[in-house]
């Protein structure tokens, strides 16, 4: 019989007679025939070299020819890794079957990417507690010391009680495991360094969740363990021991969803690394080796097992007493220590602030995570960023309190309450009546505070807020308000009347649109801007806007920062912009269906003197590295004259003074504007929106259509105000106050402005001569 044998490579010393140190005869360097008496007789000089190498390991089952055949191979492999060209051979393990290309192993580098280690990114609240985690792969990376030497020495001796003795590669251990592998005709593992634990890890990272690349960064094959050596040693030749601990113990996987020795400490003990004992920390390193089955939370007594299995190799390596090693058996695994993972936002503290900021930092304002929304959630579940929300929990805690103690989760009306600060458009709260997320009664999958885009429903109509829009236009081309003098009649139809459009166009409403007068009193008669605003006198505003345009208010909501919730154009190609609505008299009625977070943000443009400042989320970002990641801005900007927003300010102040928002007034010297509205007279909304030199807060309330609450209400009874509120103990919201949204305005900001310098707005001069 003449057997094909290929042979590149070093082969240890004196591994056949004639061989120089390392180098094999230039007979065997190229494929030859070979006389099977030569083959034998070289594998009895492996044996020999094996033998000395393996120690008491039996080797009788070696001396029949396929087995000492197999063997040469196998150690042939190895020689081949260890030499410094790297160049590696062609195997035929015999009954195993197993192959490795020389050209194509060939052809890998030499050396390996390592990318930094998949982390999870962290969201903070503005007090700096932790909101929510998001990641692929749950992971805090922590250097090595902030890892426990107890924890470092349990993962060595159960793994590689030889670390820092040997190279990459223990040669011991690997033929070890090969005689194992030949003697049961397979690839069975096993004779792995740390080094080559790691470096599997790092290429299975590096599959980016491809399961298909993962499966065979895993495969138990000659090809995959060759790699690993090859990239091994490279690895170590580039960076010390400590460092690839360190790493290892930071990429392994420790079962239950706990990435890194940080995070098992966290959700197995509740202690950080560094607080790791001798009992925690032998639990710990038993794991790695099949953590899908021995975790101490879904198998505790597998778990046990693997910690007795690390603490005797302790005493075996590492000279652990017996006495430690047995009171550490001892200790029982505490399930009440026990730390649950979140992901994501459905469960966190507040969900809806999270996932408002979770779509920002998706959306396109974030393109220096990424260009595609894919590719930036992907760098928000690896790159383990540490994110701030402008939200502070105190503020967003009492905001929640003085909206839930008056309307329940389950009850037939929505409340929502955003505030901002004036000067910066930092979102300081965002409640609403039904605070968590899901699809059981009282919860919700909506955010009702902001557009449907990010993640809310269908908006609100604020009614008779709108007014401020069509004051600012009137006070833009002069009619300013104390002399600007309407009389109106309690009902108007508006029919046949001509308007001013866009530009220098006018338009006549050709269809019926009655208008009436609702507060008894003020409801007919001679009014001027300010007595207008403060009875709020629907005919006064309807025949200003008649004079000014609605039109050129609809620009000034736009200007002022005004958002439509759900931006969708009919057949006709109306209604995905506030510019449709400028030949529609009933804008200044609030007829727009709006984001309250909008309407905060639009009337802090007015207590900002004009400087529109978008609502923001996010405070900062910082990367792993501790760098910092820029943040969408408000694009704070002058949108509207500040004398406009000095003259609308004196309107606004005055209704909160003296007109129907004065049981709301907060007597601390500082100024506050505001203005009720309502939408079909309290039967769909009652809306709030007040304002100061600080803080801004819009809220509304408004009835659930799809509620089984409000549905058995008989349509013609079908009224916020009057529906009733579990926590009011069947109480209405009128019969609360008698303010309707407005109800919330003053325990929302009391707070928020408690201990604040006086302030108050720029006084209002109306220009020489009018």
């Amino acid at each position: 019989m003449r057997v094909a044998v290929t042979l590149v490579g070093a082969v240890p010393p004196k591994l056949h007679p004639g061989l120089s140190s390392g180098k094999l005869a230039p007979c065997l360097l190229r494929s030859y025939l070979i006389n099977p008496g030569l083959i034998w007789g070289f594998n009895r000089g492996a044996v020999d070299w094996a033998s000395r190498i393996l120690g008491d390991v039996n080797l009788k089952f070696l001396m029949s020819k396929p087995k000492s055949l197999a063997l040469m191979a196998a150690i042939s492999v190895l020689a081949g890794v260890l030499t410094a060209g790297l160049v590696l051979p062609f195997v035929a393990l015999g009954t195993g079957a197993i192959r490795a290309s020389t050209t194509a192993i060939g052809s890998v580098p030499t050396s390996l990417s390592v990318p930094q280690q998949n982390e999870a990114s962290t969201l903070l609240m503005g007090d700096g507690s932790e909101l929510a985690k998001f990641y692929d792969q749950n992971r805090s990376y922590v250097p090595l010391d902030q890892i426990s030497k107890e924890m470092q020495n349990a993962q060595i001796s159960i793994e590689d009680h030889r670390f820092y003795e040997h190279g990459a590669i223990d040669a011991q251990s690997v033929l070890r495991a090969l005689v194992g592998n030949v003697a049961g005709g397979s690839i069975s593992g096993g004779g792995s360094t740390l080094t080559q634990q790691y470096v599997k890890q790092v290429r299975i990272q590096l599959c980016y969740g491809d399961a298909t690349c993962e499966a065979e960064a895993q495969a138990a094959t000659m090809e995959r363990k060759i790699l690993e050596m090859r990239y091994a040693i490279a690895l170590e030749k580039e960076i010390p021991k400590d460092v690839i601990l360190e790493r290892y113990l930071n990429i392994a996987y420790y079962g239950d969803g706990a990435y890194g020795v940080q995070a098992a400490a966290k959700h197995y003990f509740n202690v950080n690394a560094s607080q790791l004992d001798l009992a925690q920390s032998a639990m710990l390193a038993g794991l790695v080796q099949n953590p899908s089955q021995t975790d101490p939370v879904n198998y505790p007594e597998a778990a046990i097992a693997r910690r007795a299995a690390v603490l005797d190799s302790q005493i075996r390596y590492q000279g652990l007493s017996q006495e430690q090693a047995e009171a550490a058996k001892a200790v029982p695994f505490d399930t009440s220590q026990v730390q649950e993972f979140t992901n994501g936002c459905s469960d966190s503290r507040y969900p809806f602030v999270c996932d408002y900021a979770l779509k920002t930092l998706e959306s396109d304002q974030m393109t220096s995570l990424g260009a595609t929304p894919r590719d930036r959630r992907n760098t928000l579940n690896r790159g383990g960023l540490t994110i701030t929300v402008t939200v502070d929990p105190g503020t967003q805690d009492n905001a929640q309190r003085v909206i839930s103690s008056v309307i329940g989760a389950p009850d037939p009306v929505i409340a929502v309450a955003d505030t901002v600060e004036v000067s910066t458009g930092r979102i300081v709260s965002m409640v609403q009546s039904r605070p968590q997320w899901g699809d059981g009664d009282g919860k919700t999958n909506y955010n009702y505070s902001v557009t449907n885009a990010m993640g809310g429903a269908e908006g609100f109509m604020f009614g008779s807020t709108f007014k401020i829009w069509t004051a600012a236009a009137g006070i833009q081309q002069g009619n300013y308000p104390d002399s600007t003098s309407i009389r109106v009649a309690k009902s108007q139809n508006w029919r046949g009347k001509t308007f001013r459009g866009c530009g220098d166009n006018t338009f006549t409403l050709y269809e019926n649109y009655t208008t009436t007068n609702a507060v008894g009193g003020q409801d007919k008669g001679s009014f001027n801007m300010v007595t207008g605003m403060m009875w709020s006198v629907n005919n006064y505003w309807i025949a200003l806007e008649q004079r000014v345009g609605p039109c050129q208010a609809a620009d000034m909501a736009q200007r002022a920062g005004v958002q439509l919730a759900k931006p969708e154009a009919d057949a006709a190609g109306f209604g995905d912009e506030l510019s449709d609505w400028g030949e529609v008299p009933s804008f200044t009625l609030g007829a727009p269906y709006v984001t309250p977070l909008s309407m905060a943000a639009s009337y802090a443009t007015f207590g900002n003197r004009g400087v529109r400042c978008n609502p923001i989320i996010l405070s900062s970002i910082t990367n792993r590295d501790g760098v910092d990641v820029p943040v969408p801005s408000a694009d704070c900007q002058q949108t509207i004259d500040p004398t406009v927003a000095d003259g609308v300010n004196y309107v606004m102040k005055a209704t909160q003074e003296r007109g129907l928002s004065a049981q709301t007034w907060i007597n601390n010297g500082i100024d506050q504007g505001s203005k009720t509205g309502t939408s079909d007279n309290s039967a769909s909304s009652s809306a709030f929106v007040g304002y100061t030199p600080y803080m801004s807060t819009a809220i509304v309330v408004a009835g659930d259509t799809s509620s089984p609450g409000w549905q058995a209400t008989n349509p013609a009874s079908r009224n916020v105000l009057t529906m009733p509120l579990s926590p009011l103990g069947g109480g209405s919201l009128g019969g609360y106050n008698g303010i309707g949204a407005g109800a919330f305005w003053k325990p929302i900001m009391q707070p928020l402005l408690a201990g604040r310098e006086p302030a108050k707005f720029n006084p209002w001069q109306a220009p020489s001569g009018r």
